[in-house]
């Protein structure tokens, strides 16, 4: 592809992203970061450990039910561990754009 090629394929993908679209004529443009346009909220981690409760709880009780369905799975280890999975989980990811809003 030519530069005005390039060019115009990143103008009409800032325009349909709602972007400030590069100038053309310029054939140099810095690179955007991936976060521009978007806030990024970094003010402690509040959100990211009380999700991780939530996920630790919620993923706590169904492996805990699963354990009593299934047969030959203790309920109670089958629910410990899922507690730790889920919250490990849930720490390591962070949580969702939702979960804070």
């Amino acid at each position: 592809m030519a530069d005005d090629d390039i060019q115009r394929l990143l103008n009409e993908v800032s325009a349909a992203t709602g972007g400030t679209g590069a100038k053309s004529g310029g054939g140099s443009s810095s690179p955007v970061p991936a976060s521009a346009g978007r806030e990024v909220s970094r003010g402690g981690a509040g959100g990211r450990i009380a999700f991780a409760v939530v996920a630790g709880v919620g993923m706590g009780v169904f492996t805990w039910v699963a354990g009593i369905v299934l047969p030959f799975v203790d309920a109670f280890s089958a629910g410990v561990g899922g507690v730790i999975a889920g919250f490990a989980t849930a720490i390591i990811a962070g949580p969702p754009r939702w979960f804070s809003n």
